[in-house]
């Protein structure tokens, strides 16, 4: 059900009654080009479930704490800022990335924690279980996204703290994001 085309793609979710007027950065939001570019490279897919449209998503997700002295303190993912002024909260407590096609849960987490905040590891992260939810997608307002979740834990320690980034920037999307570390309670 992938389009070939980018029109193939308005095309498609026009038939489906999907509103993409709002699908700009000024908004907050992806565009329709990005969504094409995502399906191209394997990241996502389109598929009709009960006669609806659904964005099909695998992602990693990675759990990452800090043991600093005798406290530990989260990574979060703080905020993202698109580079036309607008600002969205994430607050994440995960380290998310959506898995491109034919690359499996571990290694898409690995390549998440080198892309989002420059860690290559060599330390085994540890497997936490699967979970599948659905839900509007905030990138995409109007297209129902399911999510197969991969989720993954590590705990580090002062030694990394030297060698990652706080920001990651995305080029093709002109947007920054932001993270930092919270006490644990």
């Amino acid at each position: 059900m992938n389009p070939n085309t980018l029109i193939e793609l308005k095309e498609l979710l026009l038939q489906y009654n999907i509103d993409t007027q709002h699908w700009n950065h000024h908004q907050g939001n992806k565009t329709i080009e990005e969504l094409f570019i995502e399906i191209q490279e394997g990241e996502s897919e389109l598929k009709i479930v009960d006669k609806i449209l659904v964005r099909l998503l695998k992602v990693s997700s990675i759990d990452v704490k800090f043991k600093l002295g005798d406290r530990y303190f989260q990574l979060i993912e703080d905020k993202q800022i698109f580079l036309k002024g607008i600002e969205r909260k994430r607050e994440l407590n995960n380290i998310t990335e959506k898995l491109k096609k034919n690359e499996n849960p571990l290694q898409g987490a690995y390549r998440g924690l080198e892309e989002e905040i420059g860690l290559k590891l060599e330390e085994q992260l540890t497997f936490e279980g699967e979970k599948f939810w659905e839900q509007i997608s905030p990138s995409y307002p109007h297209l129902l996204t399911r999510y197969e979740f991969y989720n993954y834990s590590i705990i580090l320690n002062a030694r990394h703290l030297k060698s990652m980034r706080f920001s990651e920037y995305q080029e093709e999307e002109k947007l920054l994001s932001l993270f930092t570390l919270k006490p644990c309670d």
